[in-house]
């Protein structure tokens, strides 16, 4: 009959023995290095000037960014539209002059960029009237200044070489020449226009009434409405709109939330509210990965409104669920501007521009992890029982040392391993977002989880690995083994 010690020491390796087992099985490639879990970030350029739109151009690859001078800085002014390259953040181009409203070219921010070029470069906004074109190697832009009501939204044309912009009640189409820009077609809108989204491929417009909370389709080819109509539910007024034409879904920024709606039934097909303090700033659409990126700014001052962090979301445009692959942005606020987002084909690379803290910062996408090759049984790595190098009870060597409190945890001591992926220290099985990158999580000797590998549990027989599900007999085992060793020692 065991020692009411030894009893206790055997229920306490038992119970690490099982608490090893029940956490989790090791599968195939346990043991290689976990991949990160979320969009991490890599860079934060301050290059740019105050950053006001961006735009990923689908064919050339270049990043465009539209900015403005940066307030209370010494040297000169950042202004005008520059030209990223997105792999290495390097300014490939900086344009400072565009037209001006009385015909002179001048140095003024590019304020929104309406849409890409054919080939590459973007027609972009300047002043309250201005509508300007300009490609990476170019020394200005081109283009010139409408008359009368301000330009409150612009994208794309249908037609090359052509932007449509809302104006007031006015929905006009406007071609951008090399010194000026004609209106070629309008349209009076019930309401005043708010948003648009534009799918050149199929010839459709969509434009904002947030007076009656509807989103209205234009076709181009007629440039009139055609009838179909999608009824906003109540809400805030729609800020931006995104259009995801793969999937036939409306991205709108509402506020405090942000909708998709499904042109096909006409029907709100998702929603996604913002965190304490938050409001939805942008959304950028890839196809090719099937997702949707979105940036959350916070406007209040912490701790009063907000906590001053913003958010990067990521979405999957098929399921429209939360991936949960984001991260954090502290320092976005929309004090000082919008925030804009852009991503790369494949999503591979996204970009956050924030006008607060005159910056843009990078996110790669998650690294998956590295596939390794199970140990042979010839591998050094991998000692077989019969390996005199390792030691056992009967070989003449000296034998381990066991205290009182339990089998010793000593990582470079003889052991049984056991890989264990478990839970992180939070109680999750992965990082959270911001890229923490979870790690197989290990039980060691004392029962305590440790984040520095795989786990090991102190015996006396040989470094073997050992499976979990398969193992468990043999670990118990081997603990009650210890017990009786321990018990042996006591009495000689």
């Amino acid at each position: 009959m065991l020692r009411p010690r030894a009893a206790g020491a055997l229920v306490g390796i038992t119970a690490v023995v099982l608490t090893a087992v029940v956490v989790s099985t090791p599968a195939v490639g346990a043991d290689d290095p976990a991949g990160t879990d979320g969009y991490e970030q890599t860079a934060r350029l301050t290059t740019v000037g105050k950053p006001l739109d961006l735009l990923v151009h689908p064919e050339s690859g270049k990043l465009y960014v539209g900015s403005d001078t940066v307030a209370g800085t010494t040297g000169g002014s950042l202004a005008g539209v520059h030209v990223v390259d997105p792999a290495s953040g390097n300014v490939l181009n900086w344009v400072k002059t565009s037209p001006g409203s009385t015909g002179v070219p001048a140095q003024l921010p590019g304020k929104r960029l309406a849409g890409p070029l054919p080939g590459d470069g973007v027609h972009y906004l300047v002043g309250l009237r201005g509508i300007a074109a300009v490609k990476d190697g170019d020394t200005a832009g081109r283009g010139g200044w409408l008359t009368g009501t301000t330009i409150t939204q612009a994208k794309a044309g249908a037609k090359a070489g052509t932007v449509v912009v809302v104006r007031g009640t006015k929905l006009e189409e406007v071609a951008v020449g090399e010194t000026s820009v004609t209106v070629e077609r309008s349209l009076t809108l019930p309401a005043a226009g708010g948003p648009l989204a534009v799918d050149t491929a199929a010839g459709q417009i969509w434009v904002t009434d947030n007076t009656n909370s509807v989103l209205r389709r234009v076709g181009s080819a007629d440039f009139t409405p055609d009838g179909k109509e999608i009824a906003l539910g109540a809400g805030a007024a729609v800020s931006f709109l995104e259009w995801d034409t793969e999937r036939g879904v409306l991205w709108a920024g509402r506020g405090t939330v942000l909708e998709a709606y499904d042109i096909a039934t006409g029907k709100l097909a998702a929603s996604f509210d913002a965190k304490p303090g938050d409001t939805i700033a942008d959304v950028a659409v890839d196809p090719r990965s099937d997702r949707a990126f979105a940036v959350w700014q916070d406007w209040g001052n912490p701790p009063e409104e907000g906590d001053g962090v913003g958010q990067l979301a990521v979405y999957d445009t098929a399921t429209l669920k939360d991936l949960d692959m984001g991260a954090e942005l502290p320092g976005v606020n929309g004090q000082l501007g919008s925030s804009s987002v852009a991503v790369t084909p494949g999503g591979d690379s996204v970009f956050v521009a924030s006008p607060s803290e005159a910056s843009l910062t990078v996110f790669r996408a998650p690294v998956p992890p590295s596939p390794s090759e199970s140990p042979s049984p010839s591998d050094p790595g991998s000692p077989s029982p019969s390996d005199p190098a390792s030691p056992s009870p009967s070989d003449g060597t000296s034998e381990p040392s066991l205290s009182d409190s339990g089998p010793s945890a000593d990582p470079t001591g003889s052991a049984t391993t056991v890989p264990v992926d478990g839970p992180t220290a939070d109680g999750d099985s992965a990082a959270g977002t911001g890229g923490g990158g979870g790690g197989a999580q290990t039980t060691t000797g004392g029962g305590s989880l440790d984040t520095t590998g795989d786990g090991s549990l102190a015996s006396t027989g040989t470094d073997v690995l050992l499976p979990a599900a398969a193992g468990t007999a043999a670990l118990l085992a081997t603990g009650t083994a210890a017990v009786l060793w321990r018990r042996r020692r006591a009495t000689t």
